[in-house]
């Protein structure tokens, strides 16, 4: 094998080089000065690995990115070949153990993120050994923009042409660093140095030190992690500027008008302007110094609008490289020490390539092709360290492996609450009604009874007809047989009748609310995707397996479909336990959730000044800036808006025939046709205000806006292009279909020799205003009510989350305490509920004392398939330590299929948004002391049961 001196102090930096293998001995006196050096004390060579055991591949990276769906395809791929395990090494590790109790690995995969103990991990390398996938040494030249400038000037590949103004003496190189670049490449970094005089000579014009620079100019933060880049433009571009910043919602930069200073606070590069092909930028991946996938994306100078994938994501076009750009990112990968690596082309005028920024570890999102290229490469990388018996992957071969799990964290339980997947939206109808063959409906009982079998659907018709003759109640009841004679074959239809005072009920008439296809799409996407995660955390978990479900029908087809991808092809899925007890019932909570919705009431619809609203407390129920100082004012705007709309649609739909109605949107799902989108869109609005019978005046429902919300978003996904056109002005919607300004007609997209397109298609992808103008308001409506409807003070929120809670509340310490059993194997637990229990839960976490890392004011949407998890970790101790066993318990947070710009997204055939990853709602904490808290709550609700 090829010398490796321990006394050069770079270990950790051997990796970075390919070993080759030396070529046989050609003479005799080769071969004994060969033997010579192998005897050497300098020289070790290795054992092969133990027979049928696997090489460890260590993650050490922090878990938003670790266990990120793109990281999972590459690891399930190498696992894959039954040659390797993975460990985990998680953030609670990472970020409080001492790096001796790490775990143990062949090979390392550790890049920086925000948060990442960049030093510690490189004290780690240095004290294992393992063969690190990319150096962690020279990570730390990517956290300043002037090292990788330097970096890339020294490798060759061509940058815009910049001037540096440092006001911090220069950039931090770490000595070890300096050495190693200097030892490696030859080059001397970084160096004391002086801020250079900055002069404004015209507004178009400044003098940095002796040179020029003229607008417009890009000024970047100096500090990589600062992505509030500025871009200044030039007097005859009509001035101002554009402020770049990590991508909120859709928007990733904003543009300033007029007269705007350079920034003078810290240290900026300040770059040439460089007009890019096509408007677009171009993401570059390597994996290894040969292999590159290129993507472009929509440049975020344009006009700041980001256009994004079903699942969220930017939207990206593949796109292929030049080979002058191919030889720029095996430079760049060489340079920096990153076999995976990620960096940024602009493609100027007259073919020029220029690097603008390197990343560091990036790999490509949801692109499986993609995906198995980066496994099979990194796998015969690997499979070449072992064959050479690489020494600096470790040095005691026996004890690799044999530590991953005594010595560190491992997740031991999983309990996870969901709710259910995409559903139509949810409708009903409610009527008071004293005919006395209705109030017999009740039957026995006399308190409340629920009918949804066809036969029940049939004994309340008849029921129904016969009270049409009632004197009293002869219009209502004629109205709900309507309904019911309409709706009753849909799925999800039931009626509810309820004791309503002496001699009188009241009737509820529900339909919708079933699970789509998409619902099903999502649900064993999600189940997939945690199974995959849990066999890389701990397969073992997948050995204990149980379900919980509401009994409502949405929830158990969301069980069905996510526990059958979850157990995986073949296998038996465990029976499904319905608990409307715990996953349904929201009664003990009920009466004081409808006080706080009186108060909304009450609060929207007080006209006068906010400062003399009587429902209003200024701590708890500040609006936001866009919503104005008058609720009632806001709520009226709107509801005028979907006057407006609805006007058109019923214009729209005198006007055209049934075949001009067909080609707005030639097919339909969910059972849904043009004559329902009508009525659901009336409802609505009459749903959303009433008129008081006593005064005449106008009451508004605020609480009702999540019904509008479900409509806008379901439209959005399933009708679009109904939703799009029938409310669009009547002149411009004739016989033969949609006029041509409503198929966004702009310059198709150009194509590249390649056959790559290179151009986006155009924007907007959804042109009609006002709808878009009424989704924006109706969301920013359904978050502030979203956020008071379940409680005004943190006080209420945390008693009706409880109130809400207890048998859930009760379960869920129950597996806790039996998951921090030593006699207990892992398991993993599902609890499928709806909406509001995932609000009530999040409320009592939010709110009971836990070490949260999220606000309540972070919390916006609890989307389809929201979900809490639950992450139990254990660590057991040393063989020979007289200590107990420890646990941690982290609890983590999705906002389920969740995208703010529904109307901004592309959607495929199945109609289904991705679930977004999870976040981590609370810190590490002990699972005793969580218990604890979760059990207080439970004893001091008990007095007020």
């Amino acid at each position: 094998m090829a010398p490796v001196h321990h006394n050069s102090g770079f270990l950790s930096e051997l990796g970075d080089r390919p070993p080759q293998p030396p070529p046989p001995p050609a003479t005799e006196a080769e071969a004994v000065a060969s033997g010579l050096k192998s005897a050497s004390p300098h020289f070790i060579e290795l054992p092969p690995l133990a027979e049928g055991r696997k090489a460890v591949i260590g993650v050490c990276a922090m878990d938003s990115k670790a266990r990120s769906q793109a990281m999972a395809a590459v690891l399930n791929g190498l696992v894959a070949t039954n040659r390797y395990s993975v460990v985990f090494f998680g953030e609670k590790t990472i970020l409080d153990e001492a790096i001796e109790q790490w775990p143990t690995c062949d090979f390392l995969i550790s890049f920086f993120s925000r948060g990442f103990p960049l030093e510690k991990a490189l004290q780690y390398t240095r004290l294992r050994k393992p063969f690190s996938v990319n150096s962690l040494v020279r990570q730390f030249l990517l956290l300043d923009r002037r090292l990788v400038l330097e970096m890339l000037r020294h490798a060759g590949v061509p940058t815009p042409e910049h001037i540096v103004v440092s006001r911090d003496g220069g950039p931090n190189v770490p000595a070890l660093v300096r050495r190693v670049v200097e030892q490696h490449l030859g080059l001397s970094l970084g160096g004391p140095s002086t801020a250079p005089t900055v002069e404004e000579i015209d507004p178009d014009t400044l003098r940095i030190g002796g040179r020029i620079l003229r607008k417009p100019f890009v000024e970047k933060p100096c500090d990589a992690e600062d992505h509030n880049v500025h871009i200044y433009y030039a007097s005859w571009q009509g001035g101002g500027v554009r402020k770049l910043f990590r991508k909120v919602g859709n928007k990733s930069s904003e543009f300033h008008a007029g007269p705007a200073a350079i920034r003078t606070d810290a240290s900026y590069v300040y770059e040439e302007f460089i007009q890019v092909e096509n408007m677009v930028d171009v993401k570059v991946y390597t994996v290894g110094g040969e292999y590159a996938h290129a993507e472009t994306r929509r440049s975020p100078v344009v006009d700041g609008h980001v256009r994004r994938t079903s699942d969220g994501k930017e939207m990206r076009f593949v796109t292929r490289l030049t080979e002058l750009e191919r030889g720029y990112a095996r430079r760049v990968s060489a340079a920096f020490g990153q076999r995976v690596c990620g960096f940024d082309i602009l493609r100027a005028a007259e073919g020029r390539s220029l690097v603008m920024d390197v990343n560091g570890w990036s790999f490509v999102k949801g692109n499986q092709r993609y995906a198995e290229d980066a496994a099979r490469i990194l796998d015969a990388r690997f499979q070449e360290a072992l064959r050479h018996r690489w020494v600096a992957r470790f040095v005691d071969a026996e004890s690799v492996g044999r530590l991953t799990y005594e010595s560190t964290w491992t997740l031991k339980g999983v309990l996870s609450v969901c709710r259910h997947a995409d559903r139509t939206p949810k409708q009903k109808m409610k009527r008071l009604v004293s005919a006395p063959p209705v109030v017999a409906l009740l039957g026995p009982q006399g308190i409340e009874r629920s009918m949804h079998t066809a036969a029940d659907l049939n004994h309340t018709l008849a029921a129904l007809r016969a009270a049409a003759s009632d004197p009293t109640d002869g219009p209502v009841v004629a109205q709900l047989s309507d309904v019911l004679v309409r709706k009753m074959a849909f799925p999800g239809t039931k009626v509810q009748v309820r004791a309503w005072g002496p001699g009188a009920v009241q009737v509820v008439l529900k339909w919708g609310g079933t699970c789509t296809h998409a619902g099903t799409v999502q649900s064993q996407d999600l189940g997939e995707r945690m199974r995959k995660d849990l066999m890389l955390l701990n397969a073992a978990l997948l050995d204990d397996v149980r379900f919980f479900s509401s009994a409502e029908g949405r929830v158990l087809a969301t069980v069905e479909a996510y526990a059958a991808t979850f157990v995986g092809e073949g296998k038996r899925v465990p029976e499904i336990a319905v608990r409307p007890d715990m996953l349904d019932d929201f009664s003990a909570a009920k009466p004081a959730i409808d006080q706080d919705k009186e108060r909304l009431c009450g609060f929207f619809n007080f006209d006068g000044p906010l400062e003399h609203n009587p429902f209003y407390d200024p701590e708890y129920m500040a609006l936001p800036p866009d919503m104005g100082d008058s609720p009632r004012g806001f709520l009226a705007d709107l509801c005028a808006l979907v006057r407006r709309l609805i006007a058109r649609m019923e214009r729209n739909f005198a006007a055209l025939s049934s075949d001009a109605l067909a080609r707005l949107q030639p097919e339909w799902c969910c059972n849904e046709t043009a004559e329902l989108f009508r009525e659901r869109w009336n409802k609505i609005l009459a749903d959303f205000q009433e008129t008081d019978k006593r005064t005449g005046a106008t009451v508004y429902e605020p609480t009702m806006i999540g019904k509008l919300c479900d409509s806008l978003k379901y439209d959005a996904l399933h009708n679009r292009r109904f939703l799009e056109h029938i409310f669009q002005d009547p002149d411009q919607v004739t016989e033969d279909g949609p006029a041509d300004y409503l198929e966004i007609a702009k310059t198709p997209a150009k194509t590249r020799d390649d056959g790559a397109s290179s151009m986006y298609p155009p924007d907007p992808l959804f042109a009609q205003k006002e709808v878009r103008q009424l989704y924006y308001k109706a969301r920013l409506l359904q978050n502030y009510v979203s956020h008071h409807e379940f409680g005004i003070t943190p006080a209420q929120r945390k008693n009706i989350g409880v109130q809400a809670s207890v048998p859930l509340l009760r379960s869920l310490i129950s597996d806790l305490n039996e998951i921090r059993s030593t006699s207990s194997d892992p398991r993993t637990r599902f609890y499928f509920t709806k909406e509001s229990h995932i609000h009530t839960l999040l409320n009592v976490i939010l709110l009971c004392g836990m070490p949260n890392a999220m606000s309540y004011e972070q919390v916006d949407e609890l989307d389809y398939l929201t979900h809490i998890i639950f992450e139990v970790y254990e660590r057991k101790p040393d063989v020979d330590a007289n200590v107990d066993r420890e646990y941690s318990l982290r609890i983590g947070f999705s906002p389920g299929a969740s995208c703010f710009h529904v109307l901004d997204i592309d959607i495929d055939s199945t109609h289904a948004l991705k679930v977004l990853p999870r976040r981590n709602f609370t810190h590490h904490m002990p699972l005793d002391s969580a218990i604890d808290v979760l059990q207080h709550l439970l004893d001091e609700h008990k007095p007020q049961q």
